[in-house]
Parts: structure tokens; sequence; C-alpha cells
């Protein structure tokens, strides 16, 4: 039996609480508790229509999964690949710290003092405060910038705190989730995506623009190249579903941190241009957005993935990861609405 909702639950908010409600009902847990893909018979109709839309946008690598948890429909295209999760590492290193923290090895009140040298490159509204003076950090505090702000300082120091990615990843495995990675910290990962080895000078964003300049536009290539076939850091489409079908459904941490996640990660304003910007009026999001650095005109990964509620009760999960694009942020994120729509168009 599930454990159900505890007294402090209610102080996130009505909209996740009705969610926290409805998931301390399911006595039992769901016929695709194991994988999605399970619910049965894929949308076909729309799987050709998601995928025509990527041909007509002429995107060639696009990975895509939605899944009506109401009714019980999915769709996929590339559902089984792997895609660099960007931003999107964010909710399964969530998940996995909780699920320790409810198993008693983390504590959410332990406390981590972080300093400038603590910064990861990349995307980090904590690096001005640290560079300023050290500042002692409480792991809830933490989790709230890394969901809500998509820190990568945060994330580091998450994962510091959970024992490294390596314990991180042997509990994304107990989930029984297949295709779903976390292999890196940030000060590794951001530096090694294109072609730079860690440094700690990096954690100064001019530094680490200016190295990478350096390395010139065919190391820059081969970088880029490199980083799309390295299968660290990875994730499928269809396991990102079935990652926030699970954490609906209770059968990954307590309903009330599964509340926790889908509350932070609908009150976040990061990607609001993408899947979210696509949905119709009386639809809420809750979703975890992530993109990498352009290369001479290539943007190698341009996500988003969450789980968009309607007021009548609807729910439908929906990922989409685009690889290798030659386009431009604001047409992406055009892509990205133009699917969230479908979805809903099909589905509605």
């Amino acid at each position: 039996m599930h454990p159900t909702l505890d007294r402090r639950g209610i102080l996130f908010g009505g909209a996740a609480l009705a969610l926290t409600q409805a998931v301390a009902r399911a006595e039992k847990p769901p016929a695709f508790a194991q994988d999605v893909a399970n619910l049965g018979a894929p949308d076909t109709v729309l799987e050709a229509k998601i995928a025509g839309l990527a041909n007509e946008a002429g995107l060639a690598h696009v990975g895509f999964a939605a899944v009506d948890v109401v009714k019980g429909r999915t769709a996929f295209v590339r559902g089984g690949e792997l895609f660099k999760t960007q931003g999107v590492d964010k909710l399964p290193i969530a998940v996995a710290f909780l699920r320790m923290v409810q198993q008693g090895d983390l504590r959410l009140e332990a406390k981590l003092r972080l300093t400038a040298a603590d910064i990861a490159p990349g995307r980090s509204p904590l690096s001005d405060r640290l560079r300023k003076s050290a500042t002692v950090f409480t792991a809830h505090q933490l989790l709230d910038h890394m969901l809500l702000n998509g820190d990568n300082t945060a994330s580091d120091a998450l994962l510091k705190l959970a024992g490294g990615p390596k314990k991180v990843q042997e509990t994304l495995k107990s989930f029984d989730i297949e295709g779903l990675r976390v292999d890196r910290f940030e000060r590794e990962l951001q530096p090694q995506a294109v072609g730079l080895e860690p440094n700690p000078a990096y954690a100064d964003a001019a530094a680490f623009d200016a190295a990478f300049a350096a390395l010139g536009e065919a190391k820059q290539n081969e970088a880029l190249e490199r980083y799309l076939r390295d299968p660290r850091d990875t994730a499928s489409p269809r396991a990102v579903a079935t990652l926030l079908v699970k954490l609906l459904s209770g059968h990954l941490v307590q309903p009330r941190f599964a509340m926790m996640i889908f509350d932070l990660m609908r009150r976040t304003k990061a990607g609001d241009d993408r899947l979210k910007g696509g949905l119709t009026e009386g639809w809420t999001f809750a979703h975890r957005s992530g993109q990498s650095r352009t290369i001479q005109g290539t943007t190698a990964t341009f996500n988003d993935a969450g789980l968009a509620t309607h007021k009548n009760g609807a729910k439908v999960v929906v990922v989409l990861f685009i690889e290798g694009a030659t386009f431009s942020p604001v047409q992406l994120a055009q892509f990205h609405r133009a699917t969230a729509r479908s979805v809903l168009q099909a589905w509605g």
C-alpha cells in the first residue's frame, strides 16, 4: 500500500494538493507500472502527425513520447532511442535524491556550504551570490534551485550530497526503467560536451567562452560529433515518460515527495516558450527543459518534458528531444509548441 499524504503536504498549494490526493487514492499500482509502452497499441495517427511535422520542419533527429495517463493512450517517435538529456536530467536526479531521503539515507535538512569554487559551468543563477560570499544551503533549498531555475551548481551540490553520479545511477536502476542515465557532474559534462577538459576556471563564463573559442572551428565540430555519439547522460523519450508516470502513480516516492517535484516544475519559468507555450486554456504544465550550447550553427540538444494537467482532470505526459538542429532556439521552440498543440488536438 502506498503512503498517504502527511499534514505538511498542504503547504505546497491547491493544484499540487489535488494531484497528491489523486496519487494517494491509487491503492493498487496501475497496469503500466513497468513501462508506458505496455499501455497498449500506440496512436499511430498522432505518431505520423509528429513525424510529419518534424520532416516538414527539416528536423532529422526528434525524439517524442506522449502518454494520456487517464485514458491510457500513447504515441512515440523514436521513443526507445537515446537522446542527450541536458537540463531534463535534473528530474531523475531529484527523484533519485528523494528516494534516498525516503529510505533514510539522506536528509532534506542536510546542509552544504558552497563557495565560488563550487560554481558549475552553464546555467547557474546562484553564481552571482556565491561570487560575493560563501553560502550554506539545505538540500531542500538546493532541490528548489535545481528544479525551479535549472541551476547547474545546485544540481552538482545535490549529486555530491547523494554520493555522486554513480550512487544516483544505482538508485535509478532500482526504478526498473530502461534507458535512463546520469553519469557526470555538470562541472565535468559541460566542458567535455564542447571539447574541453574540466577546469575550475570555467566557473567564470568568460573564461569558458574564451577556451571554447580557442579550440577553433574544426575541433569544435569534432567535439559536437563526439558529444552526440557519447551514450553518457542520455535517456529515451519513453524512459522519461515512464519516469513521470511512475512518479505520478506513487511507484517511486511517497506522494508528498512527488507533489514537491511536480509543484516545483509547475512553477518554473525556464522553457515556458516550448511545450508549455502550445497548451490551450485550462491546462497547466509541470516540466523540466534544457538545451546545449550552439556550435557552428548547430544546437546539439533542445529539450522539454513534463506533465500537462487540465482542470477537468485530464493528465498528459509529453516529452520532446531535438538533437543536432541547425535552427535558431526561437524556431526550435516553435516546433515544441506545435507538437504540444498536436497532442492536445488529437486527445483533447
